[in-house]
């Protein structure tokens, strides 16, 4: 876990240096080549039997590449296998980092036992091939956090009706009042599809909630209508002296979150069909919103 948030901060410190002088985040194209190789970091805190999505992020020389143009072919490996150096499985993680302040890279896997896999990425730009990596990954039997599949928790979060004064409830400076009508319990009732969003925009440890925070509200001004959507700040008020002590609110303690931001998709039957750790982009989210809103299964697929 420190190893994981400690590669995400040097992400987000390095990626907010380059951008200092602009508030506009754009695609950089990869540097010529080095003798620095590229080194991959997975940026999900956690990886459980069943489909993954497993977010990664580029560093070469301690900065973080954010390039459209880059190519990542994956295989896996069951290293507790009895054949460890047999391909389990072939994708590939393709660029999702579209506003984001870093470049991530998208792909997805499904586990079906416990303990160690092998993430073997070859890099390439157009022709050229830019370098290859291994990667250990551990799986877990089980988490606290509710998976794909499982019901959502009925939490009783803070609201508007609560708390009418937004900038108590969230940390956005430029809240959408729509996401802080519902306690999670009561979009469970509702018996309608809900995305349900974790996150403190204003004091995010990995730089990417305040852009999550535009993407949804993208994707609610399309979605709105047949979609619920909530955001749960991570933080109680007054969140800088939260933050400081480390005080989470009680939902995130339930849902058994230990990092942010977290977004996850329900159905209508209260299961959840997809969630998302980390950073994410309209492109990879709304055709997800668009399986949610018309009660089909959610099936998270590369373009």
């Amino acid at each position: 876990m420190r190893l994981f948030l400690a590669l995400l901060l040097l992400l987000s410190l390095s990626a907010c240096e380059q951008q200092a002088a602009t508030s506009t985040v754009a695609p950089q194209p990869t540097p010529p080549p080095t003798t620095d190789p590229l080194m991959p970091v997975v940026a999900v805190s956690e990886l459980t039997l069943g489909p993954n999505r497993i977010a990664l992020g580029l560093i070469r020389a301690g900065t973080p590449i954010n390039d459209p143009d880059l190519e990542l072919a994956l295989r896996i490996f069951y290293l507790d296998g009895e054949n460890p150096t047999e391909v389990h499985s072939e994708s590939r993680a393709v660029y999702r980092g579209d506003g984001l302040p870093f470049g991530l890279y998208v792909g997805y896997a499904d586990f079906d036992q416990p303990g160690g896999w092998g993430l073997e990425l070859a890099i390439t730009q157009g022709e050229g091939v830019l370098g290859s990596s291994r990667i250990r990954l551990d799986v877990k039997a089980d988490s606290p956090i509710p998976a794909v599949g499982e019901a959502a928790i009925p939490s009783q979060n803070l609201t508007i009706r609560d708390v009418p004064d937004l900038e108590q409830l969230t940390s956005d400076v430029s809240p959408d009042p729509d996401f802080y009508q519902l306690t999670i319990a009561e979009a469970l009732e509702a018996a309608k599809p809900f995305l349900v969003t974790f996150a403190t925009p204003g004091y995010c440890v990995t730089a990417v909630c305040a852009p999550n925070q535009m993407v949804l509200k993208q994707l609610k001004a399309e979605y709105g209508a047949q979609v619920n959507f909530l955001h749960v700040e991570v933080f109680a008020y007054p969140f800088a002296e939260a933050l400081q002590a480390q005080r989470y609110v009680p939902a995130m303690g339930e849902w058994g979150l230990r990092t942010e931001p977290w977004t996850f998709l329900v159905d209508a039957e209260g299961i959840i069909q997809a969630r998302f750790e980390g950073g994410i982009t309209f492109a990879e989210m709304e055709p997800a919103l668009a399986q949610l809103a018309t009660g089909a299964p959610v099936r998270l697929l590369l373009p």
